[in-house]
C-alpha cells in the first residue's frame, strides 16, 4: 500500500486516504467478483487510475480489469451558476495555490507515466476529450459493466453527464466515488438531482476528512444491516 501511494502521489491531487481507499476497493471488488471495468472521469496526471493498476499487479500479478482514463486534458470546463459563487471565483484564479492552471494536465504526462510503469494499451485506455463527446464511446466499450467508477468532474453539468452515461452500467455491488461532493456545490446538487430523478435510494458515505464520498450500487436493501 505505502509503495503504491508513494509512486502515485506526484500524479494526483487526491489525499492519501483517498488513494488508500481506491486501492482497497480495486482489490476487494475483483476478489468479490463484481463484474466490470474500472473507469475514472477526470484523471489529471493519472495518479488514481495508476493506483488501480498497481494494486492489481501487486495483488494478482497482472492487470485483471482494464482501467479507462477520461479527461479533456484541457483543464476544467466553464463553471456555471449551478456550481455556486465559490466555484466561479475559484475559476477566476482567486485561489492560485489550488488553481493549477484550471486543473490542466497534458495527455503526454499520463502516457509517459503509464509507459514508465510498463502498462500497455490493453491495461489502460486513455480517452481524450470533453465528457459530452467521449462518454457515449466509453459506455459502448464498457457495456459489460463497471465495477469501480470514480468521478472527479467538479461541476454540476460534467458530474451529471457522467452519472447519466455511466451509473446505469455500474454492476450491482459496484463502488462509485464522487471526489468533489464536498468541494463544490454543483457537484453535490448533481448527485442529489440524479438520485431523485432516477428514484434511487443509494446511501452516501463520506471518505475520511470529507475528501469525497462514495456509494455502493445496490438497488434495494436485502437485510436490515446492509447499507
Amino acid at each position: 500500500m505505502a509503495k503504491i501511494i508513494k509512486a502515485v502521489l506526484p500524479l494526483t491531487m487526491v489525499h492519501e486516504t483517498g488513494i488508500e481507499f481506491i486501492i482497497h476497493e480495486t482489490v476487494r471488488l475483483i476478489q468479490d467478483e463484481v463484474p466490470g471495468a474500472i473507469v475514472e472521469c477526470g484523471v489529471w496526471r493519472g495518479g488514481c487510475s495508476i493506483a488501480c493498476l498497481l494494486a492489481q499487479r501487486a495483488a494478482f500479478g497482472r492487470v485483471v480489469r482494464p482501467v479507462y482514463l477520461l479527461d479533456s486534458f484541457e483543464g476544467l470546463p466553464q463553471a456555471t451558476a449551478k456550481d455556486g459563487p465559490l466555484a466561479l471565483s475559484w475559476q477566476q484564479g482567486e485561489v492560485p495555490e489550488t488553481f493549477l492552471d484550471n486543473c490542466r494536465a497534458a495527455e503526454g504526462e499520463v502516457q509517459q507515466a503509464l509507459q514508465k510503469l510498463d502498462f500497455g494499451t490493453d491495461d489502460a485506455i486513455v480517452i481524450k476529450g470533453w465528457f459530452k463527446d467521449t462518454l457515449a464511446r466509453t459506455a459502448e466499450e464498457v457495456k459489460g459493466g463497471i465495477a469501480l467508477l470514480r468521478l472527479d468532474a467538479d461541476w454540476y453539468d460534467s458530474t451529471m453527464e457522467c452519472l447519466v452515461a455511466l451509473e446505469p452500467l455500474a454492476s450491482e455491488g459496484a463502488t462509485v466515488i464522487v471526489d468533489d461532493y464536498y468541494a463544490w456545490d454543483g457537484c453535490a446538487r448533481a448527485v442529489h438531482d440524479y438520485f431523485s430523478r432516477r428514484e434511487l435510494s443509494y446511501r452516501i458515505k463520506s471518505l475520511p476528512y470529507n475528501f469525497g464520498m462514495f456509494f455502493t450500487k445496490r438497488r434495494y436493501r436485502s437485510s436490515y444491516s446492509q447499507f
